[in-house]
């Protein structure tokens, strides 16, 4: 009767000591998961803190984007229509964010459309192959180098009813540059008087071919 007694009390210890192994092995199986999660999370998290905004600001930024939404809009459906009137409410200021962000996309067909006429322009099939031959490259670093602009107003010294001068500023380290851009009411719509630049261009090359 004892031996009976002395099996099942060793029959119960080895019992309770394999539930112990096997509680252990399961915890010790879960820690590893956690500890994988937890370092997810610290990779997020540091993806997080070391995110650059300026990084975001270049691949998101638009000269349209510093126009109110229903300006953008307007410029939209200008763009889409050819149609001057979207532009009747573009302040001059405004006319050179336009301007602009044609450079960026390296569009003649709109700059054609905002740009003084004055009897000056050629037809516009002339007016894209002299874009593209002489001003793309100057205009593609311009709509680059104002990007990150510090101020963009009139020149108030100059201003005229129907005629201003618009300055724009960008600040790299301790250099400064200016570029002033002038402006003229006509068809109701401030437009870029830009073409003597685009003829300066042209000149110049030629200049450069017969040296």
């Amino acid at each position: 009767m004892r031996q009976a007694r002395l099996v099942l009390l060793v029959l119960s210890m080895l019992s309770l000591v394999s539930a112990c192994s096997s509680t252990d092995k399961t915890i010790r199986a879960e820690a590893p998961v956690k500890s994988l999660e937890e370092d997810q999370v610290k990779t997020s998290l540091s993806k997080d803190i070391n995110t650059n905004p300026r990084e975001e600001y270049i691949e998101k930024f638009s000269y349209l984007k510093q126009l109110s939404l229903e300006k953008q809009e307007a410029f939209t459906r200008f763009k889409d229509k050819r149609n001057l009137q979207y532009l009747y409410n573009f302040t001059p200021e405004d006319m050179v964010l336009v301007y602009l962000h044609c450079l960026s996309i390296s569009d003649p067909d709109l700059i054609y459309t905002i740009t003084l006429n004055e009897g000056q322009l050629p037809d516009q099939d002339k007016f894209r192959k002299d874009y593209f031959e002489y001003a793309s490259n100057y205009d593609s670093e311009t709509a680059v180098h104002y990007r990150y602009y510090d101020s963009i107003k009139v020149d108030e010294s100059t201003a005229e009813e129907n005629k201003v001068t618009v300055l724009i500023t960008v600040s790299i380290e301790s250099m400064t540059h200016t570029m002033a851009l002038g402006l003229q009411k006509e068809d109701q719509v401030w437009k870029l008087d830009i073409y003597p630049m685009i003829k300066e261009y042209i000149n110049k090359a030629s200049k450069n071919k017969t040296k």
